[in-house]
């Protein structure tokens, strides 16, 4: 993937539930708190294209399914902790060999 391209991000919600908005604050938060990378946050209700989610095997919402990486993140995403090390790991893996930048 080209440095220049951001990292794909999509967020599978379920029209306007509780859990689903307070998934959707918390990952806008987190990307305009500055991580490093650029990513492009797609968000789908399964409600409206369930046979996105279908496709991407999303059985429960919210789910934050990275793509590129095949990685997922299941829940609400108020865990901060653990969805800055989602990203952190999103954006170690976007790093070519020998260009660590530590």
């Amino acid at each position: 993937m080209n440095a220049a391209e951001p990292i794909a991000l999509v967020l599978f919600v379920s029209d306007d539930s509780p859990r689903s908005i307070v998934a959707t604050a918390n990952i806008q938060q987190a990307l305009e708190a500055g991580t490093g990378s650029d990513f492009a946050l797609e968000i789908v209700n399964v409600f409206a294209e369930p046979d996105r989610a279908l496709a991407a095997r999303v059985l429960v919402t919210p789910t934050l399914l990275a793509p590129a990486a095949a990685r997922r993140l299941v829940g609400d995403l108020s865990e901060h902790e653990k969805l800055r090390y989602f990203l952190h790991g999103l954006q170690i893996a976007e790093v070519p060999p020998g260009d660590d930048p530590a």
